[in-house]
């Protein structure tokens, strides 16, 4: 590699971009460090001013796709004004991030320790959902039927994600209000 060909402003987060990609491709079986400065084009030493190793850049990468996740659900959330259609809204968002970032939902759900009840995302959802049903729909609904509730939903919005992101299932000029659509005619 050539001095004058680095130019990354922020190499942790081009690393796991990278990264990402590198998996969704070839595996992480196959990703090593090296290869990984080799797709970025940096030196082999590199990745380790940000990731001690392999599963240290791993769980960053989970880490950096979660907070994303988590911000985008919450910026719904923060820029709905109904606060009844906030569900709606946070469905909506959830569907199109991963639609947007297909390689982000493949990642986080198929390495298997995402653990919904410790999950930020999961947990975000859950308090929205709680506080509609109890604020703003008025069901006053027991901890158990809103935990049953806020499961449906997410799995609602969730498996839309998988056939929208992932098997491309749903094609239309107006992605978003299709979702919308979808959601709304089961109950989101």
């Amino acid at each position: 590699m050539k001095a004058d060909t680095y130019h990354h402003g922020n190499l942790k987060n081009e690393l796991i971009e990278k990264g990402l990609e590198y998996i969704d491709r070839y595996g992480v079986e196959s990703l090593s460090m090296r290869k990984l400065a080799e797709a970025v084009g940096v030196s082999s030493a590199a990745p380790y001013a940000h990731f001690k190793n392999k599963e240290a850049f791993l769980d960053a990468v989970q880490e950096y796709v979660t907070d994303k996740f988590y911000d985008a659900l919450k910026d719904a959330a923060d820029n709905c004004k109904d606060k009844i259609k906030v569900i709606l809204e946070i469905g909506k968002r959830y569907v199109m991030f991963f639609h947007d970032n297909p390689l982000y939902y493949h990642f986080l759900f198929t390495r298997s320790n995402v653990k919904l009840n410790e999950y930020p995302p999961f947990i975000f959802f859950e308090s929205v959902v709680t506080d509609v049903m109890n604020n703003y729909v008025g069901k006053n609904l027991d901890k158990e039927t809103l935990r049953l509730k806020t499961i449906a939903l997410w799995a609602m919005v969730h498996g839309l994600a998988q056939i929208i992101s992932i098997e491309g299932v749903v094609d239309t000029d107006n992605l978003e209000k299709e979702i919308e659509k979808i959601l709304v005619s089961n109950g989101a």
